[in-house]
């Protein structure tokens, strides 16, 4: 039996083959389209000469799914600089006023040519790729990106279930192997090299973080962060192994390489249950069209798990913050640094996030990279008044740009509380970075420090929870589960809390700086200085809490060391007034440890904030300087 004829359209330089959804130039080249403009290609083409209503458009586009107008504005706007019109310019698409748009080029309907050579597989291409090495990487993308919050944070750890679903691929899509229902929950694994001794893993952790943010923006997926996925970029890493150990129903398995000017990339949807593939494909572009690559991996993900995508939601899992490649490579570098959360890495992101702004002055994400690295900075590193005011003027800027941008208005939420004391305007920006993107651990992750910080304690640990399930391989948010519970003043929960941290990551100051805290509390003052005297990196090796359980512990001429230290430290970098304020506490000295306090008022100290809730300041609480500060400060109002 034979099979139909196949065919293709043609107009002006351009082919359009539906079978292999391709866009083609008449000298071969092919362009890809992400599927919804070109599902608008061919529809428009299909009915060319005829006004197409809007209404008939999106519902012929987007069947069964609400889209707002502005979806169908985009695609056009893509095809037309995609077919070469300019600004006005109407050869191919022309606008009917107050209808919709109709296709006016002359278009040809011909048989498609019969193929030379069947279509390569997509391990043959991995083989065959050799891609040059020659050219210098001016440029590093992160290893890793994510967000977290210095010693400010508490938590409760809970990990998100692992569930066993099956899911199936669309029609029209490239590969489909495997059919059920809807999974919710996947892992973008780092992508890997197509040539081992050609890695370049600044790329392939770049692609794998962009995918993560887009789909992240999903109401009806959990997507694990780069932070828990990292690990996982081995060359030899199978992916259903990483995806049991996620805890996931799917995983994005990618290989990617460079050469030159031109990119390949093969990604494929491995289903965990069962390690079916549920669909695959394989991109050849210029490298300048690694977005468009990113918008086709982003909707035939969504296509395969099934999804049903708001509007909205369509046009953020394909929205550009910059249309500016290295503007691109600049800003995911700033990630990688701000990562570090050192005093030079924050630096770095800095210089980085400023020349990808300089690249793309609209660029609102490096604003919002910006942002968060002067806030950070201005915990330790920084005087708070150099670094904060950039940091809010950064975030402002950022929304300015874009008000729906949900890593600005978290950025804005933390700099309300550490710098304006705005504790009910804080919260509204909070609100809004959870409404704007549910699925953004950091806002849940800073809303409950918030909560945590006016002992709403309760409200701050349905907020964690929230956090811990969509980032539950965050140590530092395990570590930050101890925070909420010695806050609480619940002291053994907490510390047994931090030991199963430490028995996880021996090495995290953070844990052992909420453990020696907790000891302190109990009276376990030589178990506590234990601890603090393990701690190596900044900020804690200067934290002031050693001296602190020096004080408490009756070694009174060590506490006085310890301040010195602090006071010679302070002519090199900045120190908080709030560390020097928990050493005079401890050894009885009010009247210097509230005046430590106000100078950290006056400095706008990040550590501050937590005076309210702090068990270490608990001496000082019946004093009226104490008080009055708490007025100052707005919290004896909430």
């Amino acid at each position: 039996m034979n099979e139909p004829q196949s065919y293709i359209y043609e107009f002006g330089d351009f082919r359009v083959d539906p079978a292999k959804r391709l866009l083609m130039r008449r000298d071969g080249e092919s362009i890809t389209l992400t599927p919804k403009v070109f599902d608008t290609l061919l529809y428009l083409v299909e009915h060319h000469r005829l006004v197409l209503d809007k209404d008939e458009l999106m519902q012929a586009i987007w069947p069964h799914t609400v889209v707002e107008e502005n979806n169908l504005n985009q695609s056009i706007s893509a095809l037309r600089r995609v077919l070469g019109e300019s600004r006005g310019e109407n050869r191919y698409i022309a606008t009917v006023p107050g209808r919709g748009y109709r296709f006016v080029a002359d278009v040809k309907k011909a048989a498609a040519p019969e193929p030379i050579q069947g279509r390569e597989s997509i391990s043959a291409a991995s083989q065959s790729y050799q891609p040059n090495d020659s050219r210098k990487r001016r440029l590093l993308f992160p290893l890793v990106a994510g967000i977290g919050i210095v010693v400010l944070g508490f938590a409760i750890y809970s990990l998100w279930p692992a569930q066993t679903t099956t899911v199936s691929t669309a029609p029209g899509d490239s590969t489909t192997i495997h059919s059920a229902s809807q999974a919710r929950s996947i892992a973008v694994l780092p992508f890997k090299p197509l040539v081992a001794e050609h890695r370049d893993e600044s790329l392939e952790m770049g692609m794998a973080d962009t995918l993560i943010v887009r789909l992240s923006n999903l109401r009806e997926v959990s997507v694990r962060p780069i932070s828990s996925v990292r690990r996982f970029g081995g060359l030899e890493q199978d992916p259903r192994a990483a995806g049991y150990e996620l805890g996931v129903e799917s995983v994005l398995d990618g290989q990617i390489q460079r050469s030159g000017d031109h990119l390949r990339v093969t990604a494929r949807l491995v289903s965990v249950g069962d390690g079916k593939q549920m669909w695959a494909d394989q991109f050849d572009e210029k490298y300048t069209n690694i977005f468009t690559v990113q918008d086709l991996i982003s909707e035939r993900i969504i296509s395969a798990l099934e999804l049903k995508l708001t509007g909205e939601e369509q046009m953020r899992l394909t929205k550009h913050y910059t249309e500016n490649v290295e503007a691109y490579q600049l800003y995911m570098n700033g990630r990688y640094y701000w990562e570090t959360r050192t005093g030079e890495g924050l630096k770095r992101a800095i210089e980085y996030f400023g020349e990808a702004i300089g690249k793309d002055p609209n660029y609102a994400l490096a604003y919002a990279g910006l942002a968060d690295s002067y806030a950070l900075l201005g915990v330790f590193h920084l005087p708070p008044k150099e670094a904060l005011p950039k940091a809010r003027e950064a975030a402002l800027n950022a929304l300015r740009i874009d008000d729906r941008l949900a890593e600005a208005h978290a950025a804005l939420g933390h700099i309300k509380v550490q710098y304006e004391y705005d504790w009910a305007g804080a919260e509204k920006e909070y609100k809004r970075a959870i409404e704007l993107k549910p699925n953004y651990a950091n806002a849940h992750h800073f809303y409950a420090i918030y909560l945590g910080i006016l002992g709403r304690f309760d409200e701050g640990i349905d907020e964690i929870k929230r956090a811990q399930e969509l980032e539950p391989f965050s140590l530092f948010i395990h570590a930050n589960v101890g925070g909420m519970l010695f806050a609480a003043r619940r002291y053994d929960e907490a510390i047994n809390q931090i030991k199963r941290v430490l028995e996880m990551n021996p090495n995290l100051d953070h844990a052992r700086s909420v453990l020696g805290q907790a000891y302190l509390q109990k009276g376990k003052y030589e178990q506590a200085i234990a601890e603090f005297q393990k701690q190596t990196t900044a900020p804690y090796s200067y934290s002031g809490e050693l001296g602190q359980a020096y004080g408490l512990s009756g070694r009174r001429s060590d506490a006085l060391k310890e301040i010195d230290k602090l006071h010679e430290l302070s002519k090199q970098q900045y120190v908080a007034p709030y560390s020097l304020a928990l050493i005079y506490a401890s050894l009885g000295d009010k009247d210097n440890a509230l005046e430590w306090l106000e100078k950290a008022y006056d400095d706008r100290s990040a550590l501050l904030v937590r005076i309210r809730v702090d068990p270490r300041l608990d001496n000082l609480r019946s004093e009226p300087r104490f008080k009055a500060l708490i007025k100052r400060m707005g919290l004896n109002r909430q």
